[in-house]
Formats: C-alpha cells, sequence, structure tokens
C-alpha cells in the first residue's frame, strides 16, 4: 500500500469517527501521524486498519436531521445518562463522558446518543428523575430497615428511629435501582447533613406508646394457725 494511497483511505475512515470505539479512534490518529513522519506501516498495522475501515464502511449512516432534531429534552437526557456514568464505577463510556464535560453544549452523534441515553441502566435513572420527587423540602421522613446497606452501623444506630427533616430533593443519582433519587436529609438531633437514596426512607410516623399493663394484686389468703 503506497503512502498517498494509504493516508487517502486513513483521511475517509477518520470522517466516520464516530462510528469507532475509542481504542480504533486513537488508532488510526497514531498511524495517521507516522504517516505523516513518512514512515510505512508494517503489514499488521495495514491488517488493523483495514479491518477498522471494514468496520466504517458497514456502519449506518447518520441521520442528516439529527443535529436539526436535537432539544431540550434530548440535552437533558444525555446530561443525566453522562452524569449518571461518570460516577458510577466502573466508569464506562470514559472517553465519551470526557468529551461531554470539555465541551458541556456539544450534541453527540445519534449513535453516541444511543449507546448512552438508551441502554435499560441509563433509561432506568432517566424515568426515576422525570417523576416528581415522593418527598419535598420539610417532608419528616425515617429510614428504613434497608438503610443499614448505604452507611456505617454506628451512624444507622443513631439516626434509625428519628426524625429526618427533608432539605432537598435532588437531581442527582448514583444507582439505577428503582427509588435512585438522593435526598439531603437533616437529622434532628444533629446540624450535619446527610444524602441517602429515596428506597432507603419511608414517611416518619410517631411511635406508639407501649400500654402499660395493670399488675392484679391476689388477695392474701389467710393463714391459718
Amino acid at each position: 500500500m503506497e503512502p498517498d494511497e494509504t493516508r487517502q483511505r486513513i483521511e475517509k475512515i477518520s470522517k466516520k469517527g464516530d462510528c469507532l470505539s475509542q481504542w480504533e479512534q486513537g488508532y488510526i490518529e497514531s498511524v495517521s501521524e507516522q504517516i505523516a513522519r513518512g514512515r510505512r506501516l508494517s503489514y499488521r498495522q495495514i491488517e488493523i486498519v483495514e479491518r477498522i475501515e471494514k468496520k466504517a464502511k458497514n456502519a449506518v449512516p447518520a441521520d442528516p436531521n439529527w443535529e436539526a432534531n436535537w432539544d431540550e429534552a434530548k440535552a437533558w437526557a444525555w446530561k443525566t445518562a453522562c452524569n449518571y456514568y461518570d460516577k458510577s464505577t466502573p466508569r464506562y463510556y470514559g472517553y465519551l463522558l470526557d468529551q461531554a464535560k470539555a465541551n458541556p453544549d456539544m450534541i453527540p452523534s445519534e449513535r453516541n446518543y444511543k449507546k448512552i441515553v438508551e441502554n435499560k441502566y441509563a433509561q432506568r435513572v432517566i424515568n426515576a428523575l422525570r417523576e416528581d420527587p415522593k418527598y419535598s423540602g420539610g417532608d419528616t421522613v425515617q429510614f428504613r430497615p434497608g438503610a443499614r446497606k448505604a452507611m456505617s452501623y454506628r451512624q444507622y444506630q443513631a439516626l434509625k428511629d428519628i426524625p429526618l427533616f427533608v432539605v432537598e430533593a435532588t437531581s442527582r443519582v448514583k444507582t439505577a435501582c428503582a427509588g435512585c433519587r438522593i435526598y439531603r436529609l437533616l437529622p434532628s438531633t444533629t446540624m450535619e447533613v446527610i444524602e441517602i437514596e429515596e428506597r432507603y426512607i419511608k414517611k416518619f410516623k410517631v411511635p406508639k406508646k407501649k400500654a402499660i399493663k395493670s399488675k392484679l394484686i391476689k388477695p392474701v389468703e389467710e393463714i391459718s394457725l
């Protein structure tokens, strides 16, 4: 493969970068720089380029109206999904998340949008945050027994039965579970605000006073002399 021919083929591949993985994009960029320095590609490098080229040729053409149809709903869903994955472990789609952070107003390709937004985990998060919060600022709640999983044993024991005041129902999440919205709560016994997911709290109920059973005094039997 002649250098000029190789350069032209690589330029065509680069134009379809949205359909390539992070590694493939980096590889094409690397060999492009190698050719620019006047160095030929090895047989192995040519094989890899041809494999990437085949993938780029078979990619489904992007919708030419994608950017024109971009709206606030798509932008919100994209930002919400990116925020979720940015906090997840492991941090999936890292190269796309870095791009989104560097350019908050970017319009992703349709392929990348579907990859991050339309998978089942991101959809759980998006649907959860579209719903109105179950509790509002000023509401009084308490921990469910499962809240023990979200904090240390000592903290749970100290706060498990006391009133907790809702400071804010945030628009943040850290898991893709039902009830994943994060709340900021103020315990009635401290000024330190804590954060916990909706699934771990419930409406506070004043504990019922336990009835004191009266002891019956049995009559003293007469002692026969």
